[in-house]
């Protein structure tokens, strides 16, 4: 991997991570919060998902996932993880019709439930999907040359990705 790569793939990795590993504590806000304390997280996790993660989400199927294709010459050899970034972004809409719907009341038993289970599947998802996504970055790292490297680099870029 050239150093643009394999900055860009540190970066974005550090910075996703940071976000997601905040979703257990938000999931636990759940039973313990205030209506407007769990409103306002539950505010910011969606816009994490839908400004930064879901643009990271088009950001790799545009630009890495067809590369990784042909160099397994194999069409379908992403389809795992394009599968999981179909039930990421159902989570997500999941996840904000529950938000629609809390308003500044205490959350319902069933709504709590409801709510949980979204944040903990997106965690437990989240975690080992971006940990595979490494291992083919790291695949790239390999193989990719070096300007092949710069321009996925440069594709990757996207809203609310940070700068690197």
């Amino acid at each position: 991997m050239t150093a643009s790569l394999e900055t860009m793939a540190h970066v974005h990795s550090e910075h996703l991570l940071h976000e997601i590993d905040r979703l257990p504590e938000t999931g636990d806000m759940v039973a313990t919060a205030s209506p407007a304390d769990l409103r306002a997280r539950l505010d910011e996790t969606h816009a994490f998902l839908t400004e930064v993660l879901i643009p990271h989400m088009e950001a790799a199927e545009r630009a890495l996932y067809p590369e990784l294709e042909r160099m397994f010459q194999n069409v379908h050899s992403m389809a795992p993880l394009r599968r999981e970034h179909g039930v990421i972004r159902q989570s997500t809409a999941e996840l904000a019709k529950v938000r629609e719907h809390l308003g500044d009341r205490k959350i319902s038993v069933g709504e709590s439930i409801a709510v949980r289970r979204v944040i903990f599947r997106l965690y437990a998802l989240l975690k080992v999907h971006l940990a595979e996504e490494q291992l083919y970055l790291d695949i790239l790292d390999r193989r990719a040359a070096p300007e092949m490297a710069e321009a996925l680099a440069a594709a990757m870029a996207h809203p609310g990705s940070p700068e690197a």
